[in-house]
């Protein structure tokens, strides 16, 4: 893999967020916010049919994938209520399409290739 740059933990959310911004937009969501720093829930505010959403997202490496916490979605979801909104999470995983074997598929490089796993947006638990 050489000396290639690795995703810092910012690049690596800001990929995730990017992947549900185009699956939002294709899906006919008005896109309100978004906030690309690490430590702001949610990170996409949307709206479709007049209906408000919050969107959460997390990042992880291959083989990993990003994970709704308890503690955010209460906070989050205390949040939505306040403004009528509904919450769902989006976990992403991004592996290195160029790796040959799983170490180095879980290092995704700054410009590179990726695979994503992505499955949409699920509602948050009751």
């Amino acid at each position: 893999m050489g000396n290639k740059q690795l995703l810092g933990e910012e690049d690596l959310h800001f990929l995730g967020i990017k992947v549900v911004y185009k699956d939002l937009v294709d899906n006919g969501y008005d896109v309100l916010n978004v906030r690309k720093e690490t430590d702001v829930d949610p990170q996409i505010v949307a709206r479709q049919n007049g209906k408000l959403v919050f969107v959460v997202v997390r990042t992880a490496t291959f083989p990993n994938m990003g994970v709704l916490t308890p503690r955010v979605a209460a906070r989050v979801s205390n949040h939505a209520r306040k403004h009528g909104a509904t919450c769902f999470f989006a976990g992403v995983g991004i592996a290195n399409a160029n790796g040959n074997n799983d170490e180095e598929m879980s290092q995704p490089e700054i410009n590179g290739e990726y695979y994503i796993n992505y499955k949409g947006l699920l509602p948050f638990p009751k």
